[in-house]
């Protein structure tokens, strides 16, 4: 599972999570927007969604577009429900929280990478 950012650069992170994917595993890649907050950060929230789409698209990978009121427990849901073992992240959301580390004692089997 890649947890995409506000950022237009998250093929990065896309890409990365392409390059970890189990050879039957399929590729979440996820978006998680608190309810009130703008879609990526964008002025343009179309232009940032089709952006998003496209570099799924590419990466092979499925698309998920969530709204939440809490987005560590949304977060810990999407994974629990499709039994994810590796979610990829930003440096940044640390940065920002100590959701990470709540997502992380709450998947204690589940790999974390953290990308620069």
């Amino acid at each position: 599972m890649v947890c995409v950012t506000g950022q237009k650069n998250c093929s990065r992170l896309i890409d990365r999570g392409k390059t970890r994917i189990a050879p039957n595993g399929t590729l979440y890649i996820v978006n998680c927007i608190q309810n009130g907050k703008n879609f990526l950060d964008a002025a343009s929230e179309a232009d940032a969604a089709q952006y998003l789409f496209s570099a799924a698209q590419t990466a092979g990978g499925e698309l998920y577009m969530l709204r939440c009121d809490d987005v560590d427990a949304a977060l810990f849901q999407f994974a629990s429900d499709r039994g994810v073992d590796l979610i990829i992240m930003e440096r940044g959301r640390i940065g920002r929280s100590d959701g990470v580390i709540r997502l992380q004692r709450r998947l204690p089997g589940v790999e974390f990478e953290v990308v620069e």
